[in-house]
């Protein structure tokens, strides 16, 4: 890498519920496949995770789950913070070349409390809401899965 870069946000899945928690496994993140693939987030990719119920942070890296599964479970010391029914954001970040900035734009997935797609980025800016007709689109946006970024 040479020249200047910044740090962005490169995939998001908003509000994933985690439905389950086991401090003796050797760590990480479990992840459906399928979010694993709408986000464009690569199995061992590092993850942070920022638990929404709590208000801890934490990184681990993503493996994924079980296909067609709505497993997210925190595993190994993450599960010390994190909980099943806690509320949780996955992000990853990528280093973009300066010059390329303005034209960036990361994967954002949205779920419901079942960890299924209600629909794909982009985000609304608070103290704004997203209202339920956006959300009716969910099916139609689940499929429009946006280009995988090389996993």
């Amino acid at each position: 890498m040479t020249g200047p870069f910044r740090k962005l946000l490169s995939a998001k899945i908003h509000r994933a519920t985690v439905t389950g928690a086991d401090v003796d496994y050797e760590g990480s993140v479990t992840i459906p496949p399928e979010l694993l693939e709408a986000s464009g987030i690569c199995a061992y990719e590092s993850v942070h995770v920022w638990n929404v119920t709590r208000g801890t942070r934490l990184e681990t890296y993503a493996i994924p789950g079980i296909p067609g599964s709505s497993d997210v479970c925190m595993n190994g010391a993450a599960a010390h913070l994190v909980h099943p029914g806690d509320r949780v954001i996955l992000a990853t970040y990528t280093m973009v070349p300066e010059d390329k900035v303005a034209e960036h734009r990361p994967r954002l997935v949205f779920v419901d409390a079942e960890n299924q797609i209600k629909h794909l980025g982009p985000e609304v800016a608070g103290p704004q809401r997203r209202d339920t007709a956006q959300n009716s689109q969910s099916s139609d946006n689940a499929k429009a899965v946006q280009t995988a970024k090389g996993c």
